[in-house]
């Protein structure tokens, strides 16, 4: 099975013969992290909000059935204080579309009012608590001063039908929600495909990847002789 990243590597010539490198390193060649707006939202809340941008799974190759763990990094302040940045809730919701309907203005529970295509994910290993709640929201992330039960990833089976993801920070207010290091995201890995590439797959890259270098130091050469 085709790596499920690997056409976010196959780029540049570069790219390519970092794809050859790192082909074998799961977590290398298959994990892309994306940085997250706290102050956006997909439910609805107290205050004016951004609306969060879905996740494409066609986009990523994230196919049906594909098996996929999101993991959190970074914090944020959930009341405007760029100096105490210590929040890392986050949670996720899989929709059939990208569909996202406007706020009604207040906070009416974490529900999925507003995703009209809101479909249950499906976690192998079981939720931990208060990690998956009965309206097809799972939370990616617990972890605050003030929780005991603090994780920070989930495993999870795309259901069917399933060709967006939304992720936002775990909120009843967002407008107040600042990150000034720009470091709360996700980082989006699969746990379902194969390491190892095709073999015709790995001997086009191969060949590619030393044309690209005897090409490198073909114009090298021919810059000495020009000096």
């Amino acid at each position: 099975m085709t790596n499920l990243f690997s056409k976010l590597l196959v780029a540049t010539a570069s790219g390519v013969l970092s794809l050859v490198v790192v082909k074998n390193d799961i977590a290398q060649a298959g994990t892309v992290k994306f940085n997250i707006n706290p102050a956006a939202s997909f439910i609805s809340s107290y205050s004016s909000s951004v609306n969060s941008v879905p996740f494409s799974l066609k986009e990523l190759g994230i196919k049906t059935d594909d098996t996929i763990k999101l993991e959190q990094f970074g914090s944020f302040s959930p009341f405007g204080d760029p100096n105490n940045e210590y929040f890392r809730a986050m949670w996720a919701v899989f929709s059939t579309n990208n569909t996202l309907l406007a706020s009604s203005g207040y906070y009416n529970g974490a529900t999925t009012e507003r995703v009209p295509g809101a479909i249950h994910a499906i976690v192998p290993n079981g939720c931990l608590p208060n990690q998956c709640l009965d309206n097809s929201i799972f939370y990616v992330s617990r972890g605050d001063s003030f929780s005991n039960d603090s994780f920070n990833s989930i495993v999870v089976k795309v259901p069917t039908n399933a060709q967006f993801l939304f992720i936002g920070a775990a909120d009843s207010a967002f407008d107040d929600n600042v990150d000034l290091k720009k470091d709360f995201g996700v980082a989006i890995s699969s746990d379902s495909v194969s390491a190892v590439p095709e073999p015709d797959f790995s001997l086009a890259l191969l060949v590619f990847g030393a044309y690209s270098i005897g090409w490198h130091f073909s114009r090298k050469r021919k810059k000495v002789r020009s000096i």
